[in-house]
């Protein structure tokens, strides 16, 4: 199950989370807090997955088009995925993971991913 500090800090680059309207410390019903909280996912399971979305997000602007979530997953785990599991600590931030995986600071937010993809 995913640990309170992980899910805090992906919601952080969340639209909703930005705009307010999901901000656990206002008492804010969130659907994306509980749908994530409900998943029973592992935090390792969930950073993955967002690393996969940003591999996603990094490839389709370098090449002009969306990728697709096939073609992210199957190129993640085939050019990240050891990485991935070499550098993985429990209660990493998702900065920071990115970071060690990729070799670069993260330079996006889900927003921008967002924006990007409804523009494409």
């Amino acid at each position: 199950m995913i640990s309170k500090e992980i899910l805090e800090d992906l919601l952080q680059d969340s639209p909703c989370f930005k705009m307010g309207v999901c901000d656990d410390k206002e008492g804010h019903w969130c659907i994306l807090r509980e749908v994530i909280k409900s998943s029973g996912l592992s935090d390792r399971m969930i950073e993955q997955t967002k690393l996969i979305y940003d591999y996603k997000f990094m490839t389709s602007k370098r090449e002009g088009y969306d990728i697709g979530k096939e073609r992210a997953f199957k190129e993640f785990i085939n050019l990240y995925g050891k990485k991935f599991a070499e550098v993985y600590q429990e209660g990493m931030t998702n900065g920071d993971l990115f970071e060690k995986v990729f070799g670069f600071k993260k330079e996006h937010s889900d927003l921008d991913i967002k924006n990007y993809l409804r523009n494409n």
